[in-house]
């Protein structure tokens, strides 16, 4: 049996007794306990559960490698180490020296090359005269750590792709990222069990969390009602 398909029995057993919320069964069985995260973890294993930032930094200082930075950041460092042993050290990207695009005399506009993207108000500004109910998303704040090496880009290709990766979070097609997973299923929870206690959601969240599988409340109410016969 492989390892994806165990850990799914065994979520199955775990939410069938759960018993946090009304109408839940007690439990019956004890969640999957994490695996501890050591440097002989595999990366694949590592990659499919979700992981505090707290619990990333400490085990980067135990190694002796930068802990400061965003989750997402943690997360490919952690990843990158238990793959080769080691940590690549990464170069400032190019142009990411010098003055913002966003200070760049006369402003921003559609053809402006993107050289040395940054989050600031002025990008917002300029993004929200092009773009209704804009917000900086991932595809964006991916630009703030530099260019895609080949790539020249101006900012109306941004514009461009802001679009596109909106319709594909529209669409349910954008994988939620694991630095996100308690947001959407706290708000997920909370708009299918109107009323619950923020203990029944942690409850919930802890269950689902420390099961092999996928973190989210979709998943959570699907597995709850038992295998499907």
């Amino acid at each position: 049996m492989s390892w994806a398909k165990s850990g799914r029995l065994l979520r199955l057993a775990v939410l069938a007794g759960f018993g946090a919320l009304p109408g839940f069964r007690s439990m019956a069985v004890a969640p999957e306990k994490r695996p501890k995260l050591s440097p002989k973890l595999d990366s694949k294993v590592f990659s499919a559960w979700y992981w505090e930032v707290k619990e990333l930094a400490a085990f980067l200082r135990e190694q002796g490698l930068p802990s400061s930075g965003l989750k997402a950041d943690l997360t490919q460092r952690v990843s990158e180490f238990l793959q080769k042993g080691r940590v690549t050290e990464r170069r400032a990207a190019p142009g990411a020296i010098g003055l913002r695009d966003s200070a760049i005399p006369g402003g921003l506009k559609l053809n402006t090359p993107v050289k040395n993207y940054n989050n600031d108000a002025i990008t917002r500004t300029f993004f929200e005269k092009h773009l209704d109910g804009f917000r900086f998303n991932e595809y964006l704040r991916g630009f703030a750590k530099g260019i895609p090496e080949g790539q020249k880009l101006t900012y109306g290709d941004l514009v461009e792709g802001w679009k596109e990766a909106e319709k594909k979070r529209s669409q349910g097609k954008q994988e939620i990222g694991k630095q996100f997973e308690y947001n959407q299923f706290t708000r997920d929870f909370f708009t299918a069990n109107p009323g619950s206690s923020r203990k029944e959601m942690m409850d919930a969240w802890r269950t689902i969390r420390n099961c092999a599988g996928p973190n989210t409340y979709k998943e959570f109410a699907r597995l709850k009602k038992g295998p499907r016969g």
